[in-house]
């Protein structure tokens, strides 16, 4: 894997204007002006801030088939400065018009790969002009399935396989529990 990585990406990028990861459908801002829904919101949680951003640009780096990495090309919000606010009642506010990553420099960067990408959208705030609110989106057919606990009894056929204790597996009376028999 690491020399496929090493020896650079297929200099032929695939751009395109919609991407569906980790559950969420995100969209560019060009493909969005003309409709009525926003998927173009991002937020990622980096050294302990979180950071805001509108997608620009949606493109497929391909490793000669080995890999495919998806980055997004984004205009962030200066949250280290007058950019992020929030309001009396506890709010995030955003003024994109105060944008950071607009240079050159590598600390510069505005790309994330999309497994990192958190969907929001905005709301433009009617009172105070070049604000906007932000509204976390869930992931779509996304469930938090736990452990199902019931008389202080945990039921492990609701919990991930490598926390299941093995000898569970081995006992016919398990399977008999699980499959509903008595």
């Amino acid at each position: 894997m690491f020399r496929v990585v090493a020896a650079g990406p297929n200099p032929i990028v695939k751009r395109m204007n919609a991407f569906v990861i980790n559950g969420y459908r995100f969209h560019t801002q060009k493909r969005d002006k003309s409709k009525k829904t926003q998927n173009f919101g991002v937020m990622v949680e980096a050294e302990g801030k979180t950071y805001f951003g509108k997608i620009n640009d949606i493109i497929e780096l391909d490793y000669y088939s080995e890999r495919k990495v998806v980055l997004f090309r984004c205009d962030w919000v200066n949250v280290n400065s007058r950019g992020l606010r929030r309001d009396k009642r506890g709010f995030t506010l955003l003024n994109f018009s105060y944008k950071m990553h607009e240079g050159g420099a590598l600390k510069d960067d505005p790309y994330i790969f999309s497994s990192q990408a958190q969907q929001v959208f905005y709301v433009g705030d009617e009172k105070d002009k070049g604000w906007e609110h932000v509204v976390k989106v869930n992931p779509r057919d996304a469930y938090r399935l736990g452990a199902l606990q019931v008389d202080d009894e945990l039921y492990p056929e609701c919990m991930p396989a490598d926390i299941r204790k093995e000898d569970e597996f081995k006992d016919p009376t398990y399977w008999a529990n699980v499959a509903g028999e008595s």
